[in-house]
């Protein structure tokens, strides 16, 4: 299946925004696309009631664009136990056109790796370096490479010295420990045994007479039989070491859980051509080179609720945006093609995907519904708001039909959800519904907490503008408001602070008393386009 692209909404995300992504989602998956619904922060009381009302699960947390090594392309890692010869090694390498095995124990757990080079570099290697490998290479590695049967196994000590001795003559004396290569002459076999070689081994015809093996079984010298010729078996046997003798065991390894363009950033410093890449048990699983990370295929998103960069996800550069859904002023996101922008003039994003199930004449599942009317109801505050139109009443009547909910009951059930001030961390408060804007030069942020209580509020108020305060000094807005808002539409609280105060107290002059707006409920619609305007001028 294709990687699923991701439906997300804004960061500290409200019921519109999570109820929007999870019924968007569950459109595009119907219309045949892969797709996941996904938060980019925690969810609020509210919506944790919602989707345990309709039975659906939290979205998955998704908090960068940025791709990692487990959502790329990556070749099938070559994996290999450290006994493997360098025959079979290089074998395996050029017959799957690999440029390098990854040895691993048992639990696939890496111990090294060998690259073609690492193999080929002993068909150059001098005499001593090919005989230390070889007085170290186990007799087993040799009957494998050779292709060879054993006659008569004794204990194997090889010196390392590899002696072609296909007939007596004048260069027939060797070294003890020397391994034989020999043809099926029972002279030159007996005179290898008798100068105790460690090992011989007889080429071509299999024929070794009792008396020959007698005097192997007494000198304690091993026999093996291969039909291959003496010259394959000379140029073969040297290929018999484990790969544990050439592999390398300082190896830039890659973890799943790295960003593509963090592990770029590692791999331009280094000159090998093949990673290997494991996961969070540290087995390997793959197997990277700058190809895949120059040509790998970026996150695709969906954006429901929001079209600022300031507002959505992390690293949103390192992605690709391939539809918006919106009913907010247009942010100045840029997309590297054109693509579906769907933005309407209703209160709510679920009333806009509600329509496109219409549109697209999906039948709608009750749950999904439930999910979309809480969300118009929660962001319309009950069809209350000055955002709210006459399409965003018609459709909250088809939801609560197909969802078999009655509209002013869930609301009231969503009004119920919201905690009392007191029970709120300040963070919390803080981040509730909290949206970043950029205002040409200016960076403003406005928060929204439901208030159903207006003594709360003063009781909060000294601490929590304090704790703004303090905390601006790290973020840094020029404008950094949290409106205080009652859910009956009697009006909020403007509770700010930021160099750029002045906004508010010019902007909503003729309406602030002791900082309460009778009648602003709606950040969109009566408070951020204020606050723009105050700003441009």
């Amino acid at each position: 299946m294709d990687k699923p692209i991701y439906v997300i909404g804004h960061k500290n995300p409200d019921a519109d925004s999570i109820c929007s992504a999870i019924a968007y989602s569950a459109l595009k998956n119907q219309l045949g696309m892969n797709t996941l619904p996904c938060r980019l922060s925690a969810i609020n009381k509210e919506t944790l009631y919602i989707l345990e009302r309709f039975h659906l699960p939290v979205p998955m947390l998704l908090t960068s664009a940025k791709c990692t090594l487990a959502e790329i392309d990556m070749d099938e890692a070559m994996l290999l136990s450290k006994d493997t010869t360098m025959k079979e090694a290089l074998d395996a390498i050029l017959s799957r056109k690999n440029k390098g095995i990854f040895i691993v124990d048992s639990k696939h757990h890496l111990e090294g790796i060998v690259s073609v080079s690492d193999l080929t570099n002993l068909w150059t290697a001098d005499e001593e370096a090919l005989q230390d490998l070889m007085s170290r290479v186990p007799l087993a590695n040799i009957i494998k490479t050779t292709k060879a049967s054993l006659l008569h196994q004794a204990p194997f000590h090889p010196n390392g010295k590899v002696h072609l001795m296909p007939s007596l003559g004048q260069n027939s004396t060797i070294e003890a420990g020397t391994i034989v290569i020999v043809g099926n002459n029972p002279e030159v076999q007996r005179s290898a045994i008798r100068q105790k070689a460690s090992l011989i081994l007889i080429c071509g015809e299999n024929w070794v007479d009792s008396i020959t093996l007698e005097m192997a079984r007494e000198e304690q010298v091993s026999i093996l039989h291969t039909p291959l010729s003496a010259i394959t078996v000379a140029h073969s046997i040297f290929q018999s070491p484990s790969v544990a003798e050439v592999m390398s065991s300082e190896v830039v390894v890659f973890r799943t859980s790295e960003t593509v363009d963090g592990a770029s950033q590692r791999i331009a410093k280094t000159r090998f051509r093949t990673y290997p890449v494991v996961n969070e048990k540290e087995e390997v699983i793959g197997a990277i080179s700058r190809y895949h990370l120059f040509n790998y295929r970026k996150k695709q998103l969906i954006l429901v609720d929001h079209n600022e960069k300031e507002q959505s996800i992390h690293d949103l550069e390192f992605a690709e945006i391939i539809e918006i859904v919106d009913h907010h002023r247009l942010g100045g996101i840029e997309t590297q093609s054109p693509i579906s922008f769907v933005n309407q003039i209703v209160g709510s994003t679920c009333t806009i995907v509600a329509g496109l199930y219409e549109q697209h004449q999906v039948d709608m599942p009750p749950a999904i519904a439930g999910v979309l009317l809480s969300g118009l109801l929660s962001d319309t505050m009950n069809l209350k708001s000055p955002t709210t139109t006459d399409i965003d009443r018609v459709m909250a009547a088809k939801l609560s039909q197909i969802s078999g909910v009655e509209a002013q009951t869930l609301a009231e059930e969503l009004v119920g959800t919201s905690d009392s001030l007191m029970n709120k961390s300040f963070q919390e408060l803080m981040y509730e519904d909290f949206k970043e804007y950029r205002v040409q030069d200016s960076k403003v942020a406005i928060g929204q907490v439901v208030c159903r209580c207006a003594a709360e509020y003063q009781k909060v108020k000294p601490e929590f503008l304090a704790y703004l305060e303090d905390q601006n000094l790290q973020l840094h807005y020029d404008l950094l408001l949290i409106l205080f808002t009652d859910p009956k539409g009697t009006g909020s609280h403007f509770l700010y602070t930021g160099k750029k105060s002045w906004v508010i107290e010019e902007g909503f002059k003729t309406v602030l008393t002791d900082s309460f707006a009778p009648g602003f409920i709606s950040r969109k619609k009566q408070v951020l386009p204020v606050v723009i305007d105050t700003l441009n001028k």
